[in-house]
């Protein structure tokens, strides 16, 4: 099997399969659901890291996605990075490791944590389940735009130190294609105001690039293609949720301050 052929049948599986949990799985099982993609995800961040003593980290984020998965609470976040930060310190006493490493492990699982969170949280209603597919299918066919049309026009790079192959032109052929697609998921389920609907894709577009270019940095410190060889063709989880797992936080939290009082 091609590499091509690979990638299109991990991703119709990976569609199924998300689409069944997400609009057909009850609660608490839901809540389970995002708890082990979380605990996943954050597997692979550890182990592309190589952060010394690997088992401390997973350990103790195995603790984190259980509670996560019986009551999810933002708390849950600043203990696991308390246990994190003393164990990195415990382990540097006489060997000294990368904080940089450690901090862009922490500053990746952060985002990680409130996109979880975010899901968890807006699954209970319609407009919350709206708000968040209108994120992530702007973020989608943002990225899908930006990368032909800059493949086409694109001469000036975006961020060429962290993502050589990002442009300008591409970003804005993203903002074009991904903003009407977010208006058109959130305005019929009335989930926002057209205006509000514009600027919040526009955002929830920039916020899911910026998360691309977070992972894209990390995998560069890491001296790695992929996250992981989960998902044949595609990586790991995290590549293929890097983007939305700063884009839907950021939209809830604008969302809940502008639409929810």
């Amino acid at each position: 099997m091609s590499e091509l052929s690979k990638r299109i049948f991990t991703a119709l599986i990976l569609i199924v399969l998300v689409w069944a949990w997400y609009f057909h799985v009850p609660q608490p099982w839901f809540v389970w659901g995002m708890a082990l993609i979380g605990f996943i995800t954050t597997c692979e961040l550890v182990l592309l890291m190589k952060l010394y003593r690997p088992s401390i980290y997973i350990s103790t984020a195995l603790v984190l996605w259980a509670g996560f998965a019986l009551q999810p609470h933002f708390g849950q976040l600043l203990l696991l990075i308390f246990v994190w930060f003393l164990a990195f310190a415990a382990t540097s006493r006489q060997t000294a490791r990368s904080f940089a490493d450690f901090f862009a492990s922490v500053w990746i699982f952060a985002w990680l944590f409130a996109f979880a969170y975010a899901i968890v949280v807006t699954h209970h209603s319609e407009t919350g389940r709206g708000l968040v597919i209108g994120a992530c299918l702007a973020v989608w066919s943002s990225d899908i735009a930006a990368y032909f049309v800059g493949r086409r026009w694109g001469q000036v790079k975006l961020c060429p130190a962290i993502s050589p192959g990002k442009s300008v032109e591409g970003l804005l052929g993203g903002l074009l294609f991904g903003i009407p697609v977010a208006a058109m998921i959130w305005l019929p389920l009335g989930v926002m105001p057209a205006l509000t609907a514009i600027l919040l894709a526009l955002v929830a577009v920039i916020a899911g690039v910026l998360g691309d270019l977070s992972e894209s940095s990390v995998k560069r410190m890491a001296g790695a293609k992929d996250s992981g060889r989960l998902l044949p063709g595609h990586g790991g989880v995290l590549d293929r949720i890097d983007a939305i797992i700063m884009a839907v936080p950021v939209t809830w939290v604008i969302w809940s301050m502008l639409c929810c009082d």
